[in-house]
C-alpha cells in the first residue's frame, strides 16, 4: 500500500515522496524518528555515546582511551560506523598489535525499537550493565547503561 500512498501524496503536491520498501519495522529498528500519542519508550530513547576506536588503532592507544573513560571495553567500528567487535579491558594483548587483531568480533547487539522498560528489567535480572544498539545494517547507534 505504501507505493499507492506515496503516489497520492505526490498528487496532492507533497514531494519528493519516497516509498521506504523495507517497511515500518526496519524504520523503527534503525532508530529513526516516529510520532504518535501512544508511543512506548524504546531502546533508542535511552542511548548513550560509547567509547569507540578503529580497527587499526593500536592496543596501547585503545587502552589509554578506555582507561580515561572507565569502561569495561571499547567498541570497534569502521569508518562508516559499522560495529566490528569489542576490545575488552583490561586486555592481555600486546600493546603493539592492532585492535582488530585483539578484539572479539561480532558482539551481541539489539535494535533501537526494543521496548525499553522490559529491556531494563531484563538487564537488572541478568546483572547486565551495558547493551549495544545497532541498526539492522550493523551501524552503531549507542549503548544503554543501567
Amino acid at each position: 500500500m505504501s507505493p499507492r500512498a506515496a503516489w497520492r501524496l505526490e498528487r496532492f503536491g507533497y514531494g519528493p515522496v519516497y516509498d521506504y520498501a523495507p517497511g515500518k519495522v526496519d524504520w523503527l529498528a534503525a532508530g529513526l524518528p516516529t510520532e504518535g500519542a501512544k508511543r512506548q519508550r524504546r531502546a533508542v530513547d535511552a542511548l548513550e555515546e560509547p567509547l569507540t576506536c578503529g580497527p587499526t588503532t593500536t592496543v596501547a592507544e585503545a587502552v589509554e582511551t578506555g582507561s580515561s573513560g572507565g569502561t569495561p571495553g571499547l567498541l570497534v567500528v569502521n569508518d562508516e560506523g559499522i560495529l566490528l567487535g569489542l576490545l575488552r579491558l583490561p586486555t592481555d594483548a600486546s600493546p603493539h598489535v592492532t585492535v582488530e587483531e585483539a578484539m572479539e568480533p561480532g558482539p551481541v547487539t539489539l535494535r533501537a525499537n526494543e521496548p525499553l522498560d522490559p529491556l531494563l528489567e531484563h538487564m537488572a535480572e541478568g546483572g547486565v550493565t551495558e547493551v549495544v544498539v545497532t541498526t539492522p545494517d550493523g551501524q552503531l547507534l549507542g549503548v544503554i547503561r543501567r
